[in-house]
């Protein structure tokens, strides 16, 4: 018997800001803790070898929290939502639909000069963000 899919992990928006690429140009980015979810830690580097892949987003908003959900098809099978406050992220998260991609450092922005770690960055639907965080759903309506 196949087990159930289990519930993609939430993880919170610990802090927020923006990555300069190698381009110059800076890329709006979230650091979360995937410290206990090896899956998610290790998507970084999977992509990083692989490919970005294909990757799909999906946003709502319920009173002052905005979802992230990022579900990813290939080269692996992965998802994972990333919660927000929307009363302290709101412009970030309009300068993620603007950019139309989020950075996820999965490690310590403070560490990250030394280590030089792979963070995981997605294309983002700005016009589903846009609609989400326009257009809360009420409670009930879920």
């Amino acid at each position: 018997m196949a087990d159930a899919p289990s519930d993609p992990p939430v993880f919170l928006a610990q802090d927020v800001g923006s990555t300069i690429g190698e381009d110059g140009r800076h890329h709006p980015t979230v650091v979360i803790d995937v410290s206990n979810n090896p899956e998610v830690a290790d998507l970084p580097r999977v992509h990083a070898i692989d490919g970005i892949g294909d990757v799909s987003t999906a946003a709502i908003r319920t009173g002052d929290a905005v979802v992230l959900g990022v579900q990813l098809t290939r080269p692996v099978t992965a998802a994972f939502a990333v919660v927000f406050d929307f009363t302290m992220h709101e412009q970030f998260l309009n300068e993620v639909a603007d950019a139309h991609s989020l950075t996820f450092a999965t490690t310590s922005p403070a560490d990250a000069s030394l280590d030089q770690p792979l963070w995981l960055s997605v294309d983002i639907d700005g016009e589903c963000l846009r609609e989400a965080l326009a257009n809360p759903i009420k409670p009930g309506e879920l």
